[in-house]
């Protein structure tokens, strides 16, 4: 009996690869297996420990202190003249600004006075209308008198010009008419000869006569009115200075009303304007009034810190950070006219500290205080600030900034600040 047949194979579809070949690239796509272990404990432990000493001690060991910043400017220790004024008025001119050098006697600023009537308005005002009226009045009279006497020039010139051509004209008719007479004297001549021969009548010849008589007196007529047209030109040549010199000592005596016066003006000026003089040589600081401002009497404008006195600064700090800061303080300070970033920061101590606060608005020095302040003084270590190998001398006026170096305490009493109040309110 013949064996079954085994049953054919099942068809496989044929791959590119092979079976060896893909199994090989399936494992090196997944990885080959390996153990995880987890880091031991004992490091994190040694970590936090560590982390926790190192806090520990930078809490109870390292310090912060609290600073508070402010502004502040330089100013004189001692011997300062202080600058008031006499009287009240209004401030027309400020002829110093901070930090000018000034000598003794040399003027400060010029102060308008004014003295008011009962009935409003200045009395000096009213003068000096008066006064501004005149003179317009009197500068309106010398421009009529130039006026005047060029006019009176012209019609003189012009009357001379007349009487030269009226000269001009009776020469040349006295001329003609010498020839008539001179003609007429010689007819009358020949006729009288005629006569006596007996060749002319008695009438005609005393025709003759009397046209040579006409003639002459016309002649005599053109001759006086030519020596009186001389004489006319004469005075008229004459006047002509006469006219200069009156205009001119018209003007003159106006110019000199005019500068009556001005003269005038310039003492009702001086009384109710006086300048205000430097009792000392040195450095203007503290300039109190702005000009166009109103002062009353013993007011004070500005302060004169003599040359070569040390400098300390005083600082405006608010009320609010007054409570910590006591004589001692260290300050740390800042000069606007020398950058830090280049010339650095300096020292000094505080001094003293006002008991007078200072309300918003209110000037003192060169600053302005924006809301209330104390002004405290501050020793400064140095009078110069270095920048490589020169060293600039501090001005009184300088502007500054600083740090009010406050109270010290470690971080672990900052950080614990609340617990620490709390515990002490508890007791």
């Amino acid at each position: 009996m013949n064996a079954p047949e085994s049953p054919a194979p099942a068809h496989r579809p044929r791959s590119l690869f092979r079976q060896e070949a893909i199994d090989a690239q399936r494992e090196k796509l997944l990885g080959e297996l390996s153990t995880a272990r987890p880091v031991p404990l004992w490091i994190f432990t040694l970590l936090a420990v560590a982390f926790a000493v190192v806090f520990v001690v930078f809490a109870f060991v390292g310090e912060y202190t609290r600073r508070e910043r402010v502004e502040g400017f330089l100013v004189g220790d001692a011997g300062a003249a202080r600058i008031f004024s006499s009287d009240p008025g209004v401030v027309t001119e400020l002829l110093v600004k901070e930090g000018d050098e000034v000598e003794k006697d040399s003027p400060i600023a010029r102060l308008k006075l004014e003295h008011s009537q009962s009935g409003g308005g200045s009395t000096s005002q009213q003068v000096e209308q008066q006064m501004l009226n005149r003179r317009r009045g009197i500068e309106s009279e010398q421009a009529q008198a130039k006026l005047i006497g060029q006019q009176q020039l012209v019609q003189q010139r012009k009357r001379i010009d007349d009487l030269l051509q009226e000269m001009d004209q009776a020469r040349a008719e006295a001329e003609v008419q010498e020839q008539r007479a001179a003609s007429a004297q010689q007819e009358m001549h020949r006729f009288e000869k005629l006569g006596k021969d007996g060749f002319a009548s008695e009438a005609m010849v005393r025709e003759r006569r009397n046209d040579m008589l006409d003639q002459q007196s016309k002649l005599e007529n053109l001759k006086r009115a030519q020596s009186t047209a001389g004489r006319e030109l004469g005075s008229a040549q004459a006047e002509l200075p006469l006219i200069e010199m009156r205009t001119r000592n018209d003007v003159q005596r106006l110019e000199q009303q005019k500068s009556e016066i001005e003269q005038e003006l310039l003492q009702n000026k001086a009384k109710q304007e006086i300048v205000i003089n430097a009792t000392i040589s040195g450095v203007i600081t503290n300039i109190v009034p702005n000009q166009g401002d109103s002062v009353a009497a013993n007011a004070l404008l500005a302060t004169v810190l003599p040359n070569g006195t040390s400098l300390h600064a005083q600082l405006l700090v608010p009320t609010r950070a007054i409570g910590f800061i006591a004589p001692g303080n260290g300050v740390v300070m800042r000069y606007d006219a020398f950058p830090f970033q280049r010339f650095g920061q300096y020292h000094g101590t505080v001094a003293s500290v006002s008991r007078t606060v200072w309300t918003p608005g209110e000037k003192i020095g060169p600053l302005t205080a924006r809301e209330p302040v104390y002004r405290i003084d501050v020793k400064l270590q140095r009078q110069t600030v270095s920048a490589g190998n020169r060293e600039f001398p501090l001005r009184p006026g300088m502007l500054a900034s600083a740090d009010i170096l406050l109270e010290k305490r470690t971080v672990f009493e900052w950080v614990f600040e609340p617990v620490l109040a709390l515990r002490e309110r508890l007791r």
